[in-house]
């Protein structure tokens, strides 16, 4: 599955941490340098698991942890409206 940003969300990288606009809700969220490696993956079209494989490529650690750690941003960014699903 891939996801993209609606519309109503804007975000930025900010020095390796990326800052997220929700413009429905007027909410921010700041991602940590390492959820915004993923987020940079997912809000190009990529897959969960290729922003796992980023994750590892990049940081040290576990595939089973960075795969673990990208379906929990996942989901919260849908949860929050801030992604969705590409069919």
């Amino acid at each position: 599955m891939n996801y993209r940003v609606p519309d109503h969300v804007h975000f930025r990288n900010l020095h390796g941490e990326v800052v997220l606009l929700d413009t429905k809700t007027d909410a921010y969220l700041g991602l940590n340098q390492t959820a915004a490696v993923a987020w940079e993956v997912l809000a190009g079209g990529g897959s969960p698991e290729a922003a796992a494989a980023s994750l590892v490529a990049r940081f040290d650690v576990a595939p089973e942890v960075a795969q673990a750690d990208v379906a929990a941003l996942v989901g919260d960014l849908l949860a929050r409206g801030l992604i969705e699903a590409v069919a």
